[in-house]
Formats: C-alpha cells, sequence, structure tokens
C-alpha cells in the first residue's frame, strides 16, 4: 500500500492570535484571554499570546498569577463566535489543499499524497499554507508532516510558532527515542507512571519493550502506544459525520476500556469547541444536548440527554451539561466509546444568552 503524506496544520496561539489579527494595534504585544465577565482580573488564562507565555504564562494558570509574571498584559474577553468565524476561514481553505480532518478549532489534518505524487514538494505545501494564512489572516501556524496522523502532531510540536518538521519514520524514532514518556501524543500521566514502574521511561525503552509485557501493564492500549513509539499508525483520514441539520456529533473509540474522568472530560472539551464552530457557522443553538457511549465493544451505543427550552450554543453551558450527564451516569465506568451529539436546533436569536 502506498505511503500517505499528512500534514497537521496547528495555529499558533490562536485565541489569542486572532484578537491580534482583528485589532493590528495587538500585534507584537502580550495578550491574555480569560477573566470573567464581571471582573477580568479573576478566572483563568484562556489562552495567551507568546509574547505574554515567554513572560512564563500559560493556559489554565489563574489570572491573578498571570498579572504577577507579566503585569503590562493587555487582557481581552473570549469571543467564540470570532474564533468560530476565523476557524472556518481556515478549514475551507485547507479543503482547497486537499482532503482535511478537522481535529480541534484550531487543528487540521491535510492529506497532501496526491499532490506530493504529482511532484510538489511537502515543504513547498507547507510554506505556501504558512504564507497564505499570514497575508490573508495575520495568522501563523505550525506544520508537522509525516507519513501518519500522530506523528505529523508530534513533529508539529516540535517547533513553535511558525515552524516546519517533517519527519520519516527513522527520523522520528532518531529524534523521540530519547525523550520522556510524556512527549508521546496519547500517553497521559497516569499511564506514563504505569510504565515507570516497569522501568520504562523513555519513548526508546516504550517502542523496544516486550509486546506481551506491554499488554499486560495496559491492555490492548499498550500495543497501540508502542506502534506510535515506532513511528507507526493511523493514516486514515475520518471527517465529522453531519446528517443535515437534524444532528452533528462527534465520538471516540477507545483502544481499551477507561474509566478515566480527567481523558474522558478533556476530550468533551475540544468535541464542543469543533461543535460549537459549526453551530455558531449555521447560525444554529442546540436544544438537546447528549452524551453517547458505549460499554462494550459488542454492543450498541447508548445515550443520556438534556433537552433545554431556548437552547445554546455556549460552549461553557454546553460543557457544563455534559460534565453533569457524565458524572451522573458513567462516572467510574469504563467505557469504549464516547462522543457528544447535538440536536433539536433553533435559529439564534439576537443576543445568546448564558444558561449559568
Amino acid at each position: 500500500m502506498p505511503k500517505r503524506t499528512i500534514l497537521l496544520v496547528d495555529m499558533n496561539s490562536f485565541f489569542a492570535s486572532v484578537h491580534q489579527a482583528e485589532d493590528p494595534s495587538l500585534l507584537n504585544k502580550p495578550i491574555i484571554v480569560g477573566g470573567t465577565p464581571n471582573n477580568k482580573y479573576k478566572g483563568k488564562v484562556i489562552a495567551a499570546s507568546y509574547e505574554a507565555k515567554d513572560k512564563g504564562v500559560y493556559t489554565t494558570m489563574s489570572m491573578y498569577e498571570a498579572l504577577k509574571k507579566c503585569p503590562n498584559a493587555i487582557i481581552v474577553e473570549r469571543d467564540h463566535t470570532l474564533y468560530s468565524r476565523y476557524s472556518k476561514i481556515i478549514m475551507d481553505f485547507l479543503r482547497v489543499i486537499g482532503p482535511i480532518e478537522i481535529a480541534s478549532i484550531d487543528e487540521a489534518y491535510v492529506d497532501i499524497t496526491e499532490r506530493v505524487a504529482n511532484g510538489t514538494a511537502p515543504i513547498k505545501i507547507a510554506k505556501y499554507i504558512q504564507e497564505i494564512l499570514w497575508a490573508k489572516l495575520t495568522l501563523g501556524c505550525s506544520i508537522g508532516c509525516s507519513s501518519t496522523k500522530t506523528s505529523a502532531k508530534m513533529a508539529a510540536d516540535i517547533k513553535k510558532p511558525f515552524g516546519y518538521v517533517h519527519l520519516e519514520q527513522l527520523q522520528f524514532c532518531s529524534f523521540f527515542h530519547p525523550q520522556k514518556l510524556s512527549k508521546l501524543h496519547g500517553c497521559g500521566k497516569k499511564t506514563e507512571e504505569k510504565l515507570n514502574k516497569h522501568n520504562i521511561y523513555t519513548i526508546g525503552d516504550l517502542a523496544k519493550a516486550d509486546p506481551l509485557h506491554l499488554k499486560l501493564i495496559l491492555g490492548v492500549r499498550g500495543e497501540w502506544l508502542q506502534k506510535v513509539a515506532l513511528g507507526k499508525g493511523s493514516d486514515n483520514l475520518n471527517t465529522i459525520r453531519e446528517k443535515g441539520d437534524k444532528t452533528i456529533g462527534k465520538e471516540k473509540t477507545f483502544s481499551q476500556p477507561t474509566s478515566d474522568s480527567e481523558e474522558i472530560l478533556d476530550l468533551a472539551k475540544k468535541m464542543i469547541e469543533l461543535l460549537c464552530s459549526r453551530l455558531t457557522n449555521k447560525n444554529l443553538r442546540a436544544g438537546t444536548i447528549a452524551i453517547v457511549y458505549k460499554k462494550h465493544w459488542e454492543e450498541g451505543r447508548h445515550s443520556k440527554s438534556i433537552t433545554l427550552k431556548h437552547g445554546t450554543s455556549n460552549p461553557e453551558d454546553l460543557y457544563s451539561m455534559v460534565e453533569k450527564l457524565y458524572e451522573e451516569n458513567l462516572s467510574e465506568i469504563p467505557i469504549v466509546l464516547f462522543g457528544i451529539r447535538l440536536s433539536n436546533f433553533r435559529e439564534n436569536s439576537f443576543i445568546q444568552l448564558t444558561l449559568f
């Protein structure tokens, strides 16, 4: 089977950069997106520009701590409608380059296999993407290139901002094998701790480990993680299911049953970001919010839902409801599939009110 060539386009500090693009006077200045509606100095940092990150500011830091590290930072309120509008423009542009899989509101995989087969070098395509996005939107991006999605994702993280890194399998192994397991995409803190107990500390240790031993430690997930550590994995791009305007949703199947609420709810946040951008683009509110799950691979999907009187397209409201549904129905229960489904749509009125 011919090897594919896949790009992962990752927009640099997307939320903060969008505000800089909208207001050129903010360019090259430390920007923090965060605060609360009533007090911008309270709450958490949602995003930060590279100028603020250079001072030690990071996402999820308290605004109080962030302003101690970067007292001259300019604080702006989050604007998900604005982010969704920019995201749609970016994704529509990337579809011109090749088939895409939207990974989140600010990331997408692009299959450039056909363009490469016709003689265009991957670096030329990547540089074209970067130049157009900067010229037209004043937005920077980092791009990773490889033959699998996971390797492309990890390559994109190597050089930020405005970077381009192309890793074939041998280059991937040479670069990543000496590094800690925390650098391996898909290897969370709990998994790293489990592997450390068995003297597996680096990505190279994982790549060389006995597959049967890994299966005893991590189950089926161990086999998948070892493939990733070897620079192998999926090269199939999947589009989001969207059934007209009746239902939109996103779901993920896990390589082994998981009850890790931190992992599942973090996944839920990413799904909600993406689905909210779809709602905003269609000027819709969701009246019904459902979580979808499977406890066993061989069984059908189950769902639990909440129906609202007026509907919402607000990410914070949707996450609160998904979190409530998860905690009431799935907390500590191992599942093999998790997803979010929105339906019962209404057109947006003049003002979108939050529920809480």
